[in-house]
């Protein structure tokens, strides 16, 4: 029978037999009786036996997800993933109402369709030439095509191979089913799982809270009577109603409704009819500091409405009235074991907290825990935040103090950021990006680097003081003139705000920044009908102003310094201008206050007296040393 390894005969009757061990310790045993004495025909069935079991063998050697494991760990993918999705999808809402932005309108609809690609394609799948060329055929822009590529490659795809992601689902199984999963083939199945479970998370739909309590309420309401039928239940129902059953109706519909009315109304409900949800309340202080202190910053605001997401999706938590002090406490701890480069990828404001820590473990420690300084600004924003809710009404807990939370700060303030020297500044433009007039693999030609932002930015930095917002933000209409000076008007406009009230002021123009050809330029701009005199600034989907001169400035640092030039910024060159102006005794010092916007040192100088006359300002301005010998100016 050695042609037959699994036909065995047994008292004269035909068995087919076949033994397999699969990964783990334990031995399959498959016999079945041919219940036949005819060595032929079992010989037959033996064959057929063999072929039809090679599936079953094959599953037999893997081991395998039984379906109530696959059904627990699915529950709890979607349990845990729905949630995050839920929230945000209600932060998107009240901080931008509806229709939200169209950013994060596009991220949230994108992710949907990652997990549909990634369910139907596989962890392989990509958004090829063909399938982008097909997209935007069917409608879609290239802007949205390359979001959903972004989606995909950085967010998606980088949870599923990653061996973090495949510890942490693994860790995940054990804790809902109790065993560890075994093999490779268990490991596919569970990112399988994974997958649909997350296709599904995203593709869940919030009901409000209102609109759920208002469903159920209405379920219970009899137009034709004008009553609820609850009510009349509840009146009708007798006086000893059997324990059993009453406990059972009525904790269920009392647990499900006391968790849709927690949302909208808690029990302790104040007499005041303010929202007291934590993104109103911030709303609410937002608008009342632009009204008090006129000319807070939008960016400003939007680190307010930044702090209030991070603060929901760390805590769980959207009323101000349950904060307590362990909140933030714990707040403070995830963002000393963040990454630093937190916030700068669009995963970050949909990935659950959980899962931006659990990347951030694989990073060197040197990449991980924001700054001093950062933390601290997130407990000042706490501070504001619940200094706001006290000043509304709210009831807080007694011992809520987001202050003590502060950090001691290492060194002074002004050692945070360096100063250029003005041999520092010469070797800074000396970079071939304003010396050579050759084009180069990245580099444009001159002529038409010097009707960039990036060209002028630094160089009116040097020469004005001015912030790097103020700068790149400026308006073709607001380089005006005054008694024959030319100055820049900063201002508040429609498409910037400025720092605040003390910096709104008139800011001449160096001589040497005209003899540069910058007044040429505001005269193109105005013949092309521009807005902005520096229109190649404008961030996409962004109000954000100077972030990619910001940018290109740290990277010419970098290639003239190396690591020296840590510290050294476009803010640096604002640091000198405020160095050279202090140390200059034929500058006055209101003079300098009023080129740099800054507030006087007491009442005195903070109140009284009007702003320095324009010529005085252009005055000051032209003793700022001259870098013509680097840039060598036309005279």
């Amino acid at each position: 029978m050695t042609s037959l390894p699994h036909l065995t005969c047994r008292d004269g009757v035909y068995y087919w037999r076949r033994k397999v061990r699969p990964q783990s310790t334990r031995i399959a045993d498959l016999r079945v009786s041919l219940r036949t004495t005819d060595r032929v025909r079992a010989t037959i069935l033996s064959r057929v036996l063999s072929a039809e079991s090679e599936p079953i063998m094959a599953a037999l050697e893997q081991d395998r997800i039984t379906l109530e494991e696959a059904r627990r760990y699915l529950q709890h993918v979607v349990k845990t993933h729905v949630t995050a999705q839920n929230d945000l999808r209600q932060d998107l809402r009240f901080r931008y109402g509806s229709p939200p932005c169209e950013l994060e309108r596009q991220i949230t609809s994108n992710t949907t369709e990652t997990w549909d690609i990634l369910a139907e394609q596989g962890i392989g799948a990509t958004i090829s030439e063909q399938v982008e060329h097909d997209m935007i055929a069917k409608g879609r822009s290239r802007a949205e095509v390359a979001m959903l590529r972004l989606v995909l490659d950085s967010h998606a795809r980088p949870l599923l191979r990653s061996h973090v992601g495949a510890a942490r689902r693994a860790d995940d199984f054990e804790k809902v089913t109790g065993r560890r999963i075994k093999g490779d083939r268990e490991a596919v199945q569970l990112l399988e799982l994974f997958i649909e479970g997350m296709r599904a998370a995203n593709a869940a739909v919030a009901t409000p809270p209102a609109r759920a309590l208002a469903s159920d309420v209405m379920d219970q309401f009899d137009p034709v009577q004008g009553t609820f039928s609850q009510d009349d239940e509840q009146r009708e129902a007798p006086s000893s109603p059997d324990p059993v059953t009453a406990s059972t109706v009525t904790d269920v519909q009392a647990n499900k409704t006391r968790a849709v009315i927690h949302e909208i109304m808690p029990a302790e409900q104040d007499d005041s009819e303010l929202d007291p949800s934590i993104n109103a309340v911030i709303e609410r202080m937002i608008q009342f500091k632009k009204h008090a202190d006129e000319g807070l910053e939008e960016k400003t605001a939007r680190q307010y409405r930044a702090f209030g997401i991070l603060l929901q999706r760390v805590t769980g938590k959207t009323d101000i009235r349950s904060l307590i002090q362990s909140d933030f406490v714990k707040l403070r701890a995830v963002l000393l074991k963040l990454p630093k480069s937190f916030g700068k990828s669009p995963s970050d404001h949909t990935l659950p907290i959980e899962s931006v820590l659990a990347k951030a473990e694989g990073l060197p420690k040197e990449k991980i825990g924001l700054a001093v300084g950062t933390v601290n600004r997130y407990v000042d924003h706490a501070s504001a935040l619940i200094s706001a809710a006290k000043a509304e009404g709210f009831e807080l807990h007694p011992r809520l103090d987001p202050g003590l939370l502060r950090r001691k700060e290492k060194g002074r303030a002004r050692d945070k950021k360096r100063t250029f020297t003005r041999e520092e500044l010469e070797t800074f433009f000396r970079h071939r990006y304003w010396s050579d007039p050759e084009p180069g693999p990245w580099l444009p030609p001159l002529a038409e680097r010097r009707r960039s932002g990036v060209y002028w930015v630094p160089l009116i930095a040097a020469y004005s003081g001015l912030r790097r917002e103020e700068i790149a933000g400026i308006g073709v209409d607001y380089v005006r003139q005054e008694d024959g000076i030319t100055y820049f008007d900063v201002i508040t406009t429609t498409d910037r705000r400025i720092k605040n009230a003390t910096s709104r002021r008139k800011v001449p123009l160096h001589d040497d920044l005209i003899h540069l050809g910058l007044m040429e330029l505001v005269r193109d701009a105005r013949k092309a009908g521009y807005v902005r005199l520096f229109p190649d600034l404008k961030e996409p989907a962004s109000n954000i102003m100077g972030r990619k001169v910001g940018r290109k400035v740290e990277k010419f640092v970098k290639e003239t310094w190396g690591d020296a030039g840590r510290g050294l910024s476009l803010q640096s060159a604002r640091h000198y201008v405020q160095h050279v102006l202090d140390l200059d005794t034929e500058v006055p010092a209101k003079v300098a206050r009023d080129i740099m916007g800054h507030e006087g040192q007491d009442v005195h100088e903070s109140v009284y007296g009007d702003q320095s006359p324009v010529p005085a300002l252009k005055a000051a301005i032209d003793r700022l040393p001259s870098l013509s010998g680097v840039l060598s100016l036309p005279r």
